[in-house]
């Protein structure tokens, strides 16, 4: 079967050896991008606090990408150690940004701009790093890197 949907990947941005697809990063880029344009447009604020995290396969259904059905039914037959490690990124994203959620309305409430604007980088900062750590897991796995280096990315 994991044969089957290496070939059927083929030309997407879905990885042959993963079958997991970076493009599901767009979700987080986008909180990205609003974290760094907050120390020129702190009404921003606004904008990171309504973003709603969605699982891979809800980013996917909802995408309007011609791959995005093949994404959705390759994932569960994506190599066991690579999804777990992938999971685990993604719930540490997820928390990242509603932690980063809660200390920006903090210091907004408390009129510290200077410390707003830090945290927006800093987590803006913390959340790059988590999908490139994402990154080498989709594209890290098969020979690339064995799992001792996986379990260092964590």
């Amino acid at each position: 079967m994991l044969e089957q949907y290496r070939e059927l990947v083929k030309g997407t941005t879905i990885d042959p050896a993963t079958l997991l697809s970076t493009d599901y990063f767009n979700l987080f880029n986008e909180v990205i991008m609003l974290l760094g344009m907050l120390g020129d447009m702190p009404d921003m604020l606004d904008e990171v606090t309504s973003w709603k995290f969605k699982t891979y396969q809800q980013h996917f259904a909802e995408s309007g990408l011609a791959f995005g059905p093949l994404a959705i039914e390759a994932y569960p037959h994506a190599p066991p150690s690579a999804r777990e490690h992938f999971e685990r990124t993604i719930e540490r994203m997820h928390d990242t940004v509603e932690e980063a959620k809660i200390m920006l309305i903090d210091a907004r409430d408390q009129g510290d701009a200077g410390m707003l604007v830090d945290l927006a980088i800093n987590y803006s900062m913390i959340l790059q790093q988590l999908v490139d750590t994402g990154s080498a897991i989709i594209h890290g796995i098969d020979g690339i890197m064995d799992q001792s280096s996986i379990d260092d990315l964590f």
